[in-house]
């Protein structure tokens, strides 16, 4: 079934075969995607915070704001590229962030990306808490 559709990037009305279908040729398709089209705006500073994380290869802080959003590690494609297809004379950001254990108070310093602590120093610290905060 075929709809009117108009290419955001060079304005030409067309049909388009499929309801997913934005740009009437390859060429704006590749255009929109090499130049960043669909790249994510930043949101409005009022709206809500899903998740926020830094990006492992800038480092610049993200707030992702909608649930279709599934950004979790990186604040672009740019970046993402960057990141996987480095050369190895290249080196990203380190990321560095402290918290303090939720259990026993200490300051922990996170340096490595894999590092997913966010709450808590160690397992056993996240055990004894959530023994003693359980609802019964």
């Amino acid at each position: 079934m075929k709809r009117p559709a108009v290419c955001p990037i060079c304005g030409k009305e067309f049909l388009a075969d499929r309801v997913t279908q934005k740009y009437c040729c390859s060429y704006c398709r590749r255009y929109a995607h090499r130049h960043g089209v669909n790249n994510h705006v930043r949101p409005p500073k009022d709206a809500e915070a899903l998740r926020s994380f830094r990006c492992i290869k800038c480092g610049r802080l993200v707030r992702v704001t909608e649930s279709t959003d599934r950004r979790t590690k990186f604040c672009s494609s740019h970046c993402e590229r960057l990141y996987w297809k480095h050369s190895k004379k290249v080196t990203s950001v380190v990321i560095r962030r402290s918290f303090h254990c939720r259990n026993c108070g200490t300051l922990v310093e996170v340096s490595e990306a894999k590092d997913r602590r966010t709450t808590f120093c160690s397992l056993t610290c996240r055990e004894k808490w959530f023994s003693l905060h359980r609802k019964k």
